[in-house]
């Protein structure tokens, strides 16, 4: 009887572990596929943000978003309070209502005071790259080696799973700034890696040189945590983490998808 209780207890946990194995590679590519398809949405947006002096900046914004052509409406509230205006199909610049109205790039200092990323990451476009990009890193291994479902979690009033993924290979590695790259925007988005984490290791600003020899993570996070809203496979949740500990986290709250925007919806109150 023990034996047989044994056997059963081993085929228990073998199935088990099976079935996590197939979640985790059945969810994945859903969830990649959910946020190319998140074509217009609006959401309250929260994050907090490790900084180069080691404090915390939070940052609480009501976006609206179109993600093809790109159209984005920004409220924001912190850090610091202003309205933003961006449309790619019209103008490379964003428009700024802060008392006065501006035309600025994205990432001059005035807009990325106290942020990592520039409003024109808004919505998922971002996050799917530097997941797709994690993924490729792997060189084919599986996805369940080092991607993990760790049971469920309620956020923000959804039923959603709690997905974490490790890099194990993540360190500073040396970085030899390449022909044509200029400034630390086109090495970020080339290899899906945090602009900010490049500027605070170099202690440099925006601008690089060809040749130059920098130091940069080999990834965007050591560590990733999402919450997957289970209705809609969305990452609703993200928290990274780097060699020091956490190191953003972002929150979608009040997800509404598929909205139907009138002209107005993006002009200046």
């Amino acid at each position: 009887m023990k034996k047989l209780t044994s056997i059963l207890l081993v085929a228990t946990i073998f199935l088990a572990n099976t079935t996590f194995a197939q979640n985790v590679t059945e969810t994945i590519p859903k969830v990649l596929a959910a946020m190319s398809n998140a074509k217009s949405m609006t959401y309250h947006f929260y994050a907090q943000e490790r900084m180069h002096d080691g404090k915390i900046s939070k940052s609480d914004v009501e976006f609206k978003v179109i993600a093809n052509p790109l159209k984005i409406y920004a409220k924001a509230n912190l850090p610091q309070s202003a309205q933003l205006m961006y449309e790619s199909a019209v103008s490379k610049e964003v428009k700024v209502k802060k008392g006065l109205k501006l035309s600025l790039n994205p990432t001059s200092g005035l807009l990325m005071k106290g942020v990592h990323n520039p409003i024109t990451r808004a919505g998922f476009a971002t996050v799917k790259k530097i997941l797709e990009t994690s993924i490729a890193q792997r060189k084919g291994a599986d996805l369940s080696s080092f991607v993990k479902i760790l049971g469920s979690v309620n956020y923000d009033g959804k039923d959603c799973w709690k997905v974490e993924i490790n890099d194990p290979d993540y360190k500073i590695i040396d970085y030899t700034v390449a022909a044509g790259e200029t400034s630390v925007w086109a090495i970020g988005k080339k290899l899906a890696i945090s602009e900010y984490k490049i500027k605070e290791l170099n202690n440099i600003d925006d601008d690089v040189k060809p040749g130059q020899k920098l130091k940069i993570p080999s990834a965007y996070a050591k560590k990733t945590t999402f919450y997957i809203d289970k209705s809609n496979y969305l990452p609703i949740y993200h928290k990274m983490e780097d060699e020091k500990g956490v190191y953003e986290i972002y929150e979608f709250k009040d997800l509404k998808l598929g909205v139907d925007f009138k002209a107005t919806d993006f002009d200046f109150n």
